[in-house]
């Protein structure tokens, strides 16, 4: 019986095997084992099994997989008694003498009750579910959501625009769809959500992401082609996630001019909370008099101050520690796009 059982796990664990060949291999041991009834070989198909249910990953998911089941079930429910209400009919129809009503009006009574329930509880739960998806709460994450030629376009609270759907886990998000040229779809299925926007038109929906993951955004684009379809990414981060990367993308416009551009990111990368303007000493020393000072180090050493005394502090602050201040400041490596470098050193260094 081990045999039979790693014959099994191996058609599992090896796509590459014929499972049909497996199966057959496995019943011939099985037939060959004393006291071991012969049966089917059961073949495990490819695909099949639990990982291909959606997962749910939405606050709404179970409730829609709830809704569905009910409905599902109610039909099946009731597709038995008509069918069996059908056969009734047939056996007093041939049985029915001159004169008598071969379906009792309690029958049809019944029956019209039946589907008037059905129909309700789908127009009344569907309905309010629909409403819910529509009416966002307060302090949800908006979001505008547009189509153009490449794909679809998310537009962020701080105008950043990227063709990846980055979302917050545990958290509401509004969507704001554009109308765009041609009739479009968006949807993820893990969410459950799926919403139409016509030609020219807007819509709004919302949802709060249940589950970290990456999942997959589909959508098909109506008028122009209907086999053309359009695929993303929807990113969930995990807790804390999303804020960092939602800091690193919101940095200023990079067409400002140099001093522009470091005066809003000194305001927008934090560097307020270390560093003053002023002269005030907080964590970290102040701009102000960057040119006319002297910048001694812990180890004793005098640096100048130019352009890449400050883009070190930037990418590796740690390299250099002024006199007085503790090694704390983070790495902007990675963060901080070279204008925004430049900029920055423009700015600290017209502070007198």
């Amino acid at each position: 019986m081990n045999l039979v059982l790693a014959l099994q796990a191996d058609a599992t664990a090896a796509p590459q095997a014929n499972p049909t060949a497996v199966a057959d291999a496995a019943a011939a041991v099985t037939s060959a084992l004393p006291g071991t009834a012969q049966a089917a070989p059961a073949v495990l198909e490819h695909g099949a099994g639990a990982s291909d249910w959606l997962s749910q990953a939405s606050t709404f998911a179970p409730a829609v997989d709830d809704e569905f089941l009910l409905l599902a079930w109610f039909a099946i429910f009731l597709a038995i008694v008509i069918a069996g209400t059908f056969a009734l009919l047939s056996w007093r129809g041939s049985r029915a003498q001159d004169g008598e009503a071969a379906l009792p009006r309690s029958m049809i009574s019944w029956a019209a009750l039946s589907a008037f329930v059905l129909v309700a509880v789908f127009y009344v739960q569907g309905a309010r579910l629909s409403a819910d998806m529509q009416v966002a709460p307060r302090g949800a994450l908006p979001i505008k959501v547009g189509l153009d030629e490449k794909g679809f376009q998310f537009t962020y609270p701080n105008g950043y625009v990227t063709a990846e759907l980055h979302l917050p886990v545990d958290r509401a998000v509004r969507f704001a769809f554009q109308g765009a040229s041609e009739p479009y779809t968006f949807a993820v299925p893990a969410f459950r959500l799926q919403v139409a926007v016509p030609l020219g038109a807007r819509r709004e929906a919302w949802v709060s992401p249940s589950a970290a993951g990456e999942y997959d955004l589909r959508s098909t684009a109506v008028a122009a082609d209907p086999t053309r379809v359009l695929a993303a990414t929807a990113t969930v981060h995990a807790e804390g996630g999303f804020e960092k990367w939602y800091q690193d993308i919101s940095g200023p416009p990079l067409d400002l001019p140099p001093l522009e551009l470091g005066q809003r990111s000194y305001q927008m990368r934090g560097c307020t909370q270390c560093h003053s303007i002023d002269g005030t000493k907080v964590i970290g020393p102040s701009f102000q008099g960057f040119l006319a000072r002297e910048h001694r180090m812990k180890d004793g050493s005098v640096v100048p101050p130019t352009d890449e005394y400050i883009k070190e502090s930037l990418l590796d602050p740690q390299a250099k520690v002024v006199e007085g201040f503790e090694p704390v400041m983070p790495s902007f490596r990675g963060r901080l796009h070279e204008l925004e470098i430049a900029g920055l050193a423009a700015y600290i260094k017209s502070l007198q």
